[in-house]
């Protein structure tokens, strides 16, 4: 077998979106006391909930779709829990409703002010994925919870030059 390299584009995207969550300030304050990462849902709510407001970006997969002449557009999917501890003695949810929005803007703000270096969008003539494409978040703010959560989902785009380009 020939001599082979491993560009690992996909972590590098991964590490990125953690840099840029890592840096993101308001006011020269950290937005977020913690950023890690994770691969398990189940260990991002259980175990990496220690410092408030948190954020933590679980890899899900690496996506990859052929293209003409063995260019493959590629998209790596990331959900990111953003969390905070709020203590609200009533029943209403605006204060904890409004810290994780926060939050929530905040993190797309931070990514799409400072995209991995490797991203990049790409389509043809069947599909189109943009360089950062983010989904409805998913918000449990109800006062019954130590945490107010937000589950966020990010597809990072980027191309492979070849099918050795992993």
């Amino acid at each position: 077998m020939g001599e082979i390299t491993v560009a690992n584009t996909d972590w590098s995207l991964v590490a990125g979106v953690k840099s840029a969550l890592a840096a993101a300030t308001v006011d020269s304050a950290a937005v977020f006391e913690s950023v890690t990462v994770t691969t398990s849902r189940a260990q991002a709510a259980e175990c990496q909930l220690t410092r408030s407001p948190a954020a933590i970006v679980r890899y899900v997969t690496t996506r990859e779709d052929a293209s003409p002449e063995e260019v493959r557009g590629c998209r790596v999917v990331l959900e990111l829990l953003l969390a905070v501890l709020v203590d609200s003695a009533t029943t209403d949810e605006s204060p904890r409703l409004q810290e994780v929005l926060r939050l929530r803007n905040a993190a797309i703000n931070a990514v799409e002010t400072d995209p991995p270096a490797a991203s990049h969008a790409w389509g043809d003539g069947d599909r189109y994925q943009p360089r950062i494409r983010w989904s409805e978040p998913e918000i449990d703010a109800s006062v019954d919870r130590p945490w107010a959560v937000c589950r966020l989902g990010v597809e990072i785009g980027f191309v492979l030059d070849a099918p050795t380009a992993h």
